[in-house]
């Protein structure tokens, strides 16, 4: 449960078999960064970049100018300039969803917004290797991260507090490798990759880490500064750094919303 989730283009591609951490079985969450994972792979091994590739690159880094230029856009103008940007390039995205300053997502083909969502300021969801899918009214308050390697999905109504981590991916201690981040090649270094699962109405304290492996059951309650790598009852919850079970929530009973 360390908790690093590098989910920058890295050289094995996509999830590992949670019990296998390491084990180099993933594949790519999009073919659209097979470009920007193999340059990454090959910057890793001290190896050229060929020239075709390195203009298909620049070509994309262009258009990221224009995404840059929208990013820090304030008030109405600014959610509707980004709304209609990320409508060309994320996997899908609903009605009225507010998409905040400051907010960078990495991998918008891999990444699925729902209706009435908000994205709220600095955030980061980083998606290249594995998918994130997010449902209706769902808010993720600033200065969040969500990293995907193997999926991440957030049922309807889900609550995210502010600076709330999210990783499907983390190192481990194993083998004798290492655990040094994205800049070692990955047959040189041990990792943990497994879904991480919100249903609907559960809802993340401030500052709470959710690591692989971790499901919270619908209307779960995780409270701040917690961490969470397993399984949470529906209704629980939990607090601390062993996520504790300190309390049941009643069911939600309120209407059905669009």
């Amino acid at each position: 449960m360390y908790g690093r989730g590098d989910s920058t283009v890295d050289e094995t591609k996509g999830q590992t078999h949670p019990a296998d951490p390491g084990s180099p079985t993933a594949t790519l969450g999009s073919a659209r960064y097979r470009l920007e994972y193999d340059a990454f792979g090959r910057l890793l091994e001290g190896e050229s970049i060929p020239v075709r590739s390195l203009i298909v690159l620049l070509g994309k880094s262009l258009l990221s100018l224009v995404e840059m230029s929208i990013r820090y856009v304030p008030g109405g103008i600014g959610y509707k300039l980004r709304y209609y940007y990320y409508k060309l390039f994320l996997k899908r995205i609903g009605r009225n969803v507010l998409i905040d300053v400051g907010v960078f997502l990495n991998g918008p083909a891999n990444i699925s917004i729902g209706d009435y969502c908000w994205i709220d300021a600095y955030t980061r969801i980083e998606a290249m290797l594995g998918e994130v899918t997010l449902g209706k009214r769902i808010h993720v308050a600033p200065f969040s991260i969500i990293a995907a390697r193997a999926p991440v999905i957030l049922e309807d109504y889900v609550g995210i507090s502010a600076g709330v981590k999210i990783y499907a991916n983390s190192e481990a201690p194993r083998d004798g490798k290492r655990m040094s981040g994205p800049m070692i090649p990955e047959r040189y270094k041990a990792f943990y990759s497994k879904p991480v699962i919100l249903r609907r109405d559960s809802f993340v304290g401030t500052n709470s880490v959710l690591l692989p492996g971790a499901e919270l059951g619908e209307g779960a309650v995780v409270g701040a500064n917690s961490i969470v790598n397993r399984s949470v009852e529906p209704w629980a919850i939990v607090v601390g750094p062993s996520a504790k079970v300190v309390g049941r929530r009643d069911p939600v009973t309120v209407p059905e919303l669009d």
